[in-house]
């Protein structure tokens, strides 16, 4: 009897302070839609970062800006979005996830690369940057890496562990490193 009242208790706590916790987020500059739950995220510039209504966002997700400052540098997520523990958004240029996707655990989006000629030292070599940007209703398995320039088209699935260098139509399912075209995606 008695653990089952300190449950209750550590879990009123718990929602306590998340929702203290979203309004630090917002107060910071972070947007948030309505019935949204915001884990333990890390985000250097807030304003720049906007989640759609009934999202959840898992513990220790970090969203990185590099341009904070330029208006195009902005990391939009829409509604019903999940997005589990530990992924990070790396920001250059935009990262716009469309309603309805499901990005499992450890994914990566960096939305800029670097040039790499011989004649020259790899640290002193521009980068570029190029928007990423996920369709609606589409699934990322747990550690896919989303490069720059991609687009995935809507209700595209991507197996866990893939690397998407090029964009992917609709409806369909890849996988590898780099990933390719594994089959449409069922009716």
């Amino acid at each position: 009897m008695q653990p089952n009242y300190f449950n209750k208790i550590l879990f009123k706590l718990k929602v306590r302070t998340a929702r203290l916790r979203q309004a630090v987020y917002r107060l910071k500059g972070l947007s948030v839609g309505d019935d949204s739950q915001i884990g333990k995220i890390y985000c250097d510039w807030p304003k720049n970062l906007s989640f759609g209504s009934s999202c959840e966002v898992r513990d220790r997700c970090s969203f990185r800006f590099n341009h904070p400052f330029k208006d195009s540098n902005q990391i939009v997520i829409g509604n019903d979005v999940f997005i589990g523990e530990g992924c990070e958004f790396n920001c250059s240029s935009s990262i716009h996830i469309g309603n309805d996707c499901l990005i499992a655990s450890k994914c990566i989006f960096v939305d800029v690369g670097h040039f790499f000629k011989r004649d020259i030292l790899i640290r002193n070599q521009k980068v570029s940057t190029e928007p990423i940007i996920v369709g609606e209703d589409v699934w990322l398995g747990s550690g896919c890496i989303i490069t720059q320039g991609v687009t995935i088209g809507k209700g595209s699935v991507i197996a866990a562990g893939s690397v998407v260098v090029k964009s992917i139509p609709e409806n369909e399912v890849w996988g590898g490193v780099p990933a390719r075209f594994i089959k449409k995606r069922d009716l």
